[in-house]
């Protein structure tokens, strides 16, 4: 996988990019409150979803810390700039994993990243329920690191009691934990520790888990995870109830061999609590051969993994290096960072969490509804959508195969599915009503500017990223004001006459009342675009149908 299996935790596949955890502690000032502010113009995500068989399952990430856009020129040899940042994580995710290497002598190009990290990513992801948490060499850190701090405080592994143990836990979760504003840790298992070994390590894991974790006193707030690649159980079988689930690094395999794992860990948890994961191809990796994410995509790991986990009701998946989706094992993409529109991921999460075919249509068809306010949607886009026989067929149709070949590159079907069940039918009406008013032409001077400005301001909320329902309430109610500003006023009926101080009895005029028409009402369901109207696909009803989808998350390479 990413670790070196060396006591020294330097990385082991070819030119550092491999990763292993970083040894020192990341010096990191600024307030997590002062950075929550930040992001109010992301808005606040929608209700907690669930996954559609109404049971929580996980979605971790492995996110590569190196690879994002505030580091430059950190532990790469690649000229090419980083494109992901952390607002890019799919819904659907509720863990990440904070995945970081920093070569010695470029601690000071890294840092800009775990600024942002404690002040900004870290307040924005917890802001949509999500997890971080940071994985940790287990010979490296639970054996060895312990082995070296007690010998710094004078004392040996022969003698080291339960107060030295939990000392060092405290050590371990502000050094590569709360210094960094994360909620947990991942203890990553690759090597095969002999028992002297095991009697140190459950040790460490138990004074961890009184602070983080499932025992701990905030079981909700943090997390405990317990990572590994192979079925060597003596490092779990004594600890297994101190995690919240394992992660099983499964790459380049499929469900068979997820089966054979999940039977070896299913004598020490439940299988909820048991996680497969896959991964990406990362650039310049020129020995492993995973081919995880290849189309066909019924054929794929990634289908077969993530449909035996929600069929066998394991606790979820994840992938590792999620900004390498899409890319392959060519000279071309081994040797470049390009940008992804993620589409594996997002299919991963709908498909691992049981979203349906129907509802990722519904969801697909929702987001072309909206976004064609702004934006034409070609008939063959819909077209792909309406024919589409699996869930990676229906992002593909909006999203294109890689960045650049689809509608859009930043569509979540996950997201979207939790939007549908929003009512824009009042919204969507009074902005059709808008659109005639403007083009009669009979409204003019301030009430013209003021329903301009209703209108724009409801457009670009309801083509934005997500919206809430009392977002949309409060975009109708301003157009809707605007609209009764703008609307010329009836011309009051003529009051009877007087002819010679006497009265006559007034005639009803027949002839008006049986010509007059009625105005058309406005249809309900209706997205204004620019002069024309486009029919949504989903009704009120349907939305109400339609709950959202859930969240969740998982890691890397081998």
């Amino acid at each position: 996988m990413r670790f070196a299996q060396g006591s020294e935790g330097r990385p082991s596949i070819g030119r550092r990019l491999a990763a292993g955890v970083v040894a020192a502690a990341m010096m990191i000032g600024g307030s997590l409150a002062a950075g929550a502010a930040a992001y109010a113009q992301e808005g606040d995500a929608p209700a907690a979803a669930v996954a559609e068989s109404g049971a929580k399952k996980h979605f971790m990430v492995y996110y590569r810390a190196w690879r994002d856009v505030t580091m430059k020129g950190v532990n790469t040899d690649l000229p090419d700039d980083n494109w992901i940042s952390m607002y890019d994580i799919p819904y659907g995710i509720d863990v990440v994993n904070v995945f970081s290497y920093v070569p010695s002598g470029q601690e000071a190009a890294a840092q800009p990243f775990y600024d942002k990290l404690k002040s900004d990513y870290a307040p924005y992801l917890h802001s949509r329920g999500i997890k971080l948490v940071r994985g940790l060499d287990y010979s490296g850190v639970m054996v060895n690191g312990f082995k070296k701090w007690i010998v710094e405080q004078g004392k040996t592994v022969d003698t080291a009691t339960e107060a030295d143990y939990d000392a060092y836990a405290d050590y371990v979760i502000e050094t590569y934990m709360t210094s960094v504003g994360l909620d947990g840790l991942d203890i990553d298992m690759e090597t095969y520790p002999d028992e002297s070994q095991v009697a140190i390590s459950d040790q460490v894991i138990k004074s961890l888990s009184k602070r983080i974790g499932p025992k701990s006193s905030d079981p909700d707030g943090t997390m405990f995870l317990y990572d590994t690649n192979g079925s060597y159980t003596a490092p779990f079988e004594n600890v297994a109830d101190c995690f919240d689930y394992v992660a099983y690094q499964q790459y380049g395999s499929d469900s068979k061999r997820t089966a054979k794992a999940a039977a070896t860990y299913e004598q020490f948890i439940d299988s909820t609590k048991f996680v497969p994961g896959l991964t990406f191809p990362e650039e310049g990796d020129m020995n492993n051969r995973w081919h995880d994410a290849t189309e066909p995509y019924l054929d794929s790991h990634f289908y077969d993994v993530a449909s035996y986990s929600y069929e066998h009701n394991l606790g979820g998946m994840f992938v590792y290096a999620l900004d390498r989706d899409g890319r392959t094992y060519s000279e071309d993409d081994l040797t470049h960072i390009k940008p992804s529109n993620l589409i594996w991921t997002k299919t991963a999460i709908a498909q691992s969490q049981g979203m349906s075919l129907e509802n990722a249509k519904a969801a697909a068809d929702h987001f072309l509804d909206r976004m064609s306010l702004t934006k034409e949607v070609p008939a063959e886009t819909r077209q792909a959508v309406t024919d589409a026989t699996n869930l990676y067929e229906v992002n593909k149709a909006v999203l294109g195969g890689d960045w650049n070949e689809g509608y859009s590159n930043t569509y979540d079907p996950t997201l979207e599915l939790s939007l549908t069940g929003i009512d824009t039918a009042a919204l969507t009406r009074a902005l059709t009503q808008a659109d005639k008013l403007i083009a009669d032409g009979k409204t003019d001077g301030d009430a013209l500017a003021a329903l301009k400005t209703a209108k724009e301001t409801a457009i670009a909320g309801l083509t934005g990223k997500l919206y809430t329902a009392d977002e949309v309430a409060s975009w109708t109610g301003a157009l809707e004001t605007a609209i009764k500003a703008a609307t010329p006023a009836e011309p009051e009926p003529e009051q009877p006459g007087k002819d010679d101080g006497k009265d006559e009895p007034t005639k009803p005029d027949t002839d008006k009342n049986d010509k007059t028409e009625a105005k058309p009402a406005a249809k309900p369901g209706n997205l204004a675009n620019t002069g024309s109207a486009v029919s949504v696909a989903v009704s009120v009803a349907a939305m109400l149908a339609l709950a959202g989808v859930s969240a969740l998350a998982v890691r890397r390479r081998r």
